[in-house]
């Protein structure tokens, strides 16, 4: 191949006879149809990065390159910034929508896996060294964690929420950080106390531990939390019957609760309901987590819809990953 220089510096490239001449189409030919990199592509071409990028543009301009995006993914980007939008929220990710019919139970677990994915695409821009990240626990949490890329962030602490439960234990609290902290190679900061305990003394003695107190000092220092949300109904199953029997489930709702979150209880305007459990809960508060800077909560299905309003208006997410369905219901665009 032959070059000309020209009068802005550039040679004049001798393109295939298929090109008719025209660098531009080849130099999108190969970027676009060959998916050469731009660095490839200037190689092939003889000219510097920059020259590719502006031939580039300018196929574009000229109509030689259209670029479309897919309706649907179009649609769930338009969602998320609906979300923002209508709650306030910093950030929201909107997975698209599966196809209707098959096996509920099967179609829910695929729905936490698409959350989970898309969580731990939402969290990589903060997942740098020297980050202190508090994690929940619950099924969502722990397909959150399975889809973490394997990192090495040995000076990131990873950071147990709430006490222990006597539930599934894949997804228990303890299970769910220690499974952020071996993906990310970083520092799992458990504690070993339950949950709820017997008496509210019981908790105070506890809760005034050093060992708790350091813990709960470096939770309130967190940049970032991550979560779910759990609805709450009178056909809820939980894993942990110990911790929410059927009579307090029914207590709470009497209350007003439309929705568990790191195990406190709230309504629908987000504030925390008073129960047969308080006062016996070890773990964060909800005082406490406003003043983490970034708080993720990930969750999707008919059957949160209550539970995420609830979370939405107390202000407790600064970003929301969920599905396309329900991000369409909380946006009243179906009812």
């Amino acid at each position: 191949m032959s070059l000309r220089p020209t009068s802005s510096g550039d040679p004049a490239i001798e393109t295939p006879p298929e090109f008719g001449g025209d660098a531009l189409a080849w130099a999108a030919w190969l970027y676009y149809g060959e998916a050469l990199t731009q660095n490839e592509v200037a190689g092939a071409l003889g000219v510097s990065r920059a020259s590719v990028a502006n031939y580039l543009a300018e196929a574009r301009r000229r109509g030689l390159v259209t670029i479309s995006l897919d309706p649907g993914l179009l649609a769930t980007v338009q969602q998320g910034r609906a979300l923002m939008k209508r709650f306030g929220l910093a950030g929201a990710c909107v997975t698209p929508p599966e196809a209707a019919g098959g096996d509920p139970e099967a179609q829910a677990v695929r729905l936490r896996r698409r959350i989970g994915r898309a969580t731990a695409q939402m969290l990589s821009p903060w997942l740098v060294d020297e980050r202190t990240i508090g994690v929940a626990w619950g099924r969502t949490m722990l397909e959150v964690a399975q889809a973490l890329p394997s990192m090495t962030l040995s000076r990131t602490k990873i950071v147990q929420i709430s006490g222990s439960s006597l539930g599934d234990e894949a997804s228990s609290p303890e299970a769910c950080t220690a499974l952020f902290a071996g993906r990310l190679g970083a520092r799992c900061q458990n504690f070993h106390a339950p949950a709820v305990v017997t008496t509210t003394a019981i908790c105070d003695a506890l809760l005034a531990e050093p060992g708790l107190k350091r813990h709960f000092e470096r939770l309130r220092a967190a940049d970032l939390t991550v979560f779910g949300v759990g609805e709450l109904g009178p056909d809820t199953v939980w894993s942990d019957t110990d911790f929410l029997p059927a009579s307090v489930v029914e207590s709470y709702l009497a209350a007003g609760s439309d929705a568990i979150l790191i195990g406190r209880f709230l309504d629908a305007a987000g504030r925390e309901v008073d129960g047969p459990l308080s006062g016996r809960q070890i773990g964060m508060t909800l005082e406490e987590l406003p003043a983490i800077p970034v708080r993720v909560c990930a969750a999707g299905g008919p059957a949160k819809i209550k539970a995420l309003r609830a979370v939405l208006a107390g202000n407790y997410a600064t970003h929301l990953v969920t599905d396309a369905d329900t991000a369409a219901r909380l946006l009243g665009e179906v009812s």
